[in-house]
């Protein structure tokens, strides 16, 4: 096997699955991402030192929007938000290549972008204080609560895909647990860190478990037909997943990451941060989400009930 194609089958292994992947993280931030990661690994650092690089990188870009009249600070500030960005996928591509993938990393994960989008939110408000007064800050404060009940659906249908659709089950890294089963989780840390980790994910599971059309018994449900000692009705199940929720995924990723960002970076670009807030953030983005939420749930519908008519049958059997 030649360098390059050795090169390229490390970069595939270093990416989730290509259904939940947008075309800029495949042609952008996934490449300099697994450069990143490659010359981090070399150096044996750690995934979570690459989310705090990728956090420091994107608190500094916001300040650099407190006064979106210097220019230079403007195009400073966006360069070191989509920097922000390539680190955020950089860290998660160095534990996939080096086996340093934990729990407690993806929540860490979670948590820097958090921090950096609550930064770039308040900074590019500042600058309409003079003209909104203290209420931009309002707005700001709704349109990061709706950017986080958006984020938390998407990473809910992306890590419900990773796990029943591709089937990345061996852990429970990919498995979306319930507020109960989360509060446990709590309950059995065994350290400080744990679980103020498992406290600060609570949260983003509630919001999951609120937006979501699926109750916990139904994937309780789908899992037993996923790890079913029957190969073939695992393969069967997986494939139908998929066949349903492929189509969805483009749709959910209006919610993500990158539609956020270059949203943000134009409306800042064009002085109207308000606007943005108020148009994506607050209207559009919730109306996708009220658009989706019965379409995928109907898709569901058609899969739980394949999905109980098999076990049913299957338990008559026996």
């Amino acid at each position: 096997m030649s360098l390059v194609q050795s090169f390229v089958e490390e970069f595939q292994l270093s990416i989730k699955s290509r259904d939940t992947e947008e075309k800029l993280d495949l042609y952008f931030y996934r490449p300099f991402g697994f450069l990143i990661a490659k010359v981090a690994n070399f150096f044996n650092m750690t995934p979570t030192m690459l989310s705090v690089f990728g956090l420091i990188s994107g608190v500094v870009g916001g300040f650099c929007f407190l006064d979106p009249n210097n220019k230079i600070n403007l195009i400073i500030g966006i360069l070191l938000f989509i920097l922000a960005g390539v680190f955020d996928s950089s860290d998660g591509q160095l534990a996939r290549i080096s086996g340093k993938s934990t729990p407690l990393g993806l929540i860490l994960d979670g948590i820097c972008d958090n921090i950096v989008f609550i930064t770039i939110y308040l900074c590019a408000a500042y600058s309409f204080v003079d003209i909104y007064g203290p209420l931009i800050y309002l707005l700001a404060v709704l349109g990061g609560i709706s950017h986080s009940f958006q984020s938390a659906i998407l990473d809910f249908y992306h890590r419900e895909y990773l796990y029943f659709g591709c089937g990345k089950c061996k852990d429970e890294t990919y498995w979306n647990p319930g507020v109960d089963e989360a509060k446990k989780n709590i309950l059995k840390a065994k350290t400080t860190k744990e679980k103020l980790f498992h406290r600060l994910r609570l949260s983003w599971i509630a919001q999951q478990n609120l937006l979501s059309g699926r109750s916990v018994s139904e994937r309780l449900q789908m899992r037993s037909t996923l790890l079913s000692n029957k190969k073939d009705e695992s393969v069967k199940f997986q494939t139908k997943y998929r066949l349903l929720n492929r189509p969805m995924l483009p749709f959910w990723r209006l919610l993500g990451p990158n539609f956020h960002t270059f949203s943000i970076i134009a409306f800042i670009l064009c002085g109207r941060f308000d606007l943005y807030l108020l148009c994506i953030d607050l209207i559009f983005l919730n109306f996708v989400i009220v658009i989706l939420r019965p379409i995928q749930r109907r898709r569901d519908e058609k899969l739980i009930k394949a999905t109980l008519v098999k076990t049913t049958l299957i338990k008559a059997t026996n």
